[in-house]
């Protein structure tokens, strides 16, 4: 699905949970959550009040500080990908969705990062070398994979109490609420459907023009200004904010919110017309997954072990091998580290490199946005909304862009559960906001949808 076809098909959907909650509607600190107002009648049926959630907030998770990269104005363009890749003193690799040229933002990228970096190692060092990675979602367990079926000795190391990273299933009225990626996008040729295949598990085609409640018209508006992006001179440099009116329309601002900031994790005005271009043509369907995607995570992983809840502060690395350290005290001795944290860790300057990173390096780090992207689930005693379509869409005048996009979990689950998304600005508006205050503002927009 390309910019011009609603909400895009290359999103992790995103990524790490910090603040989640699932129960009789208590949150992640006990406390009991409420839906305040009256239910209204609605289009299908009367609005019902939850009896269970879960929510993400990912900047205020330490171990990812965003849900996925996206790229910023910059002269170096997409080649920030390709810099951030590259291995420093041919000890220090780098690989994540952050890294990926060729998928950028997705699941399927970081797993095929990870792949590319044990290849680096592979092809310039000897089997049995200790190498030390860091970080065990996709990027990081199929590194390690690779690397330890090549006979080489590998500790990972991971900051949570889990594997996956930016891969989180929970259950939710008995099915997988992905608080992290929910699809496969561009499923023909993918490396993650050849995981899925090794599952065994089954698959949902997602159908994105099954939907209720879109804006036709804002679309083909927000398709007129789209043509001008391929007229733009400098697409490194210049913002998609830059081909939109100064003061668009209520309508064109939700048609933006769904297609950029829930896509990219970015408002328009922080994102490069090259962050548009980027990454391979998507082939296949999209799909879900009704097994959950951590059987995928547990596929890559295999019989590795991992060390959890160890924290890297920092990376000493030059010609001669590398080392860790963790918030304990403890340092690790390698050859070779591989570094998978997310771009918002980069950014955030968490783990200290020594020598520091060379100064392209730190251009590419600084080239790449830490995108927002967070989620919402709610469990229903009963659907009340159109069971027949994939998605729903909300178009609220008071506050356009939020909560714009649901995902009917009855038509893929068979359960009374909803999935909505926020992204960029309204995202992080809402990232500090309590268990309450959320699940009010969503319940808002369902009542004010089927009134």
């Amino acid at each position: 699905m390309n910019r011009f076809d609603g909400l895009g098909r290359r999103r992790l959907l995103g990524s790490a949970l910090a603040l989640a909650a699932i129960g009789p509607l208590t949150s992640c600190n006990g406390k009991k959550a409420r839906a305040s107002g009256t239910p209204a009648g609605g289009r299908t049926g009367r609005v019902k009040e939850p009896v269970a959630f879960l929510r993400t907030s990912w900047s205020t998770d330490p171990f990812a500080r965003c849900s996925y990269s996206y790229l910023a104005p910059s002269p170096l363009g997409s080649r920030a990908r390709t810099l951030l890749a590259a291995p420093v003193a041919g000890r220090l690799h780098f690989a994540g969705e952050a890294t990926s040229s060729g998928a950028p933002s997705t699941a399927h990228g970081a797993l095929e990062s990870g792949h590319r970096a044990s290849t680096e190692i592979i092809d310039n060092a000897e089997a049995g070398e200790h190498v030390v990675v860091v970080g065990a979602g996709f990027a990081g367990l199929g590194c390690a994979r690779a690397l330890a079926d090549e006979g080489f000795k590998v500790t990972i190391l991971e900051g949570r109490d889990r594997v996956g990273g930016r891969i989180w299933t929970r259950q939710l009225a008995g099915v997988p609420a992905e608080m992290g990626a929910s699809w496969i996008h561009g499923s023909k040729g993918n490396a993650m459907t050849k995981v899925l295949k090794e599952t065994g598990d089954p698959s949902y085609t997602f159908d994105y023009d099954s939907s209720t409640g879109g804006d036709e018209d804002a679309e083909e508006e927000l398709a007129r200004y789209e043509e001008r992006l391929e007229d733009v001179e400098d697409p490194d440099t210049a913002t998609v904010a830059s081909v939109m009116p100064r003061k668009p329309s209520i309508a064109l601002r939700n048609a933006l919110a769904i297609n950029y900031a829930c896509e990219y994790a970015a408002e328009p005005h922080h994102l490069s017309v090259t962050a548009t271009l980027e990454g391979r043509d998507l082939k296949g369907p999209d799909l879900l997954l009704p097994g959950g995607y951590n059987r995928l995570i547990a596929t890559v992983r295999g019989k590795l072990p991992v060390r959890t809840q160890e924290v890297v502060t920092g990376v000493c690395y030059d010609t001669d091998g590398a080392s860790v350290t963790l918030e304990s005290g403890e340092t690790i001795e390698a050859a070779h580290v591989v570094v998978t944290v997310p771009i918002g860790v980069l950014k955030a300057g968490t783990i200290n490199f020594e020598p520091a990173l060379p100064a392209t390096k730190q251009e590419a780090i600084t080239a790449l946005g830490a995108g927002l992207l967070d989620k919402l689930w709610l469990e229903f005693p009963e659907a009340f909304w159109d069971p027949e379509v994939d998605v729903i869409e909300w178009y609220d005048p008071r506050n356009p862009g939020q909560w714009p996009w649901w995902v009917n979990g009855y038509k893929v689950f068979g359960k009374p559960v909803l999935l909505s998304l926020n992204g960029g600005d309204h995202a992080r508006a809402l990232a500090q906001a309590s268990d309450d205050d959320v699940v009010d503002s969503a319940m808002t927009a369902l009542r004010r949808m089927h009134a």
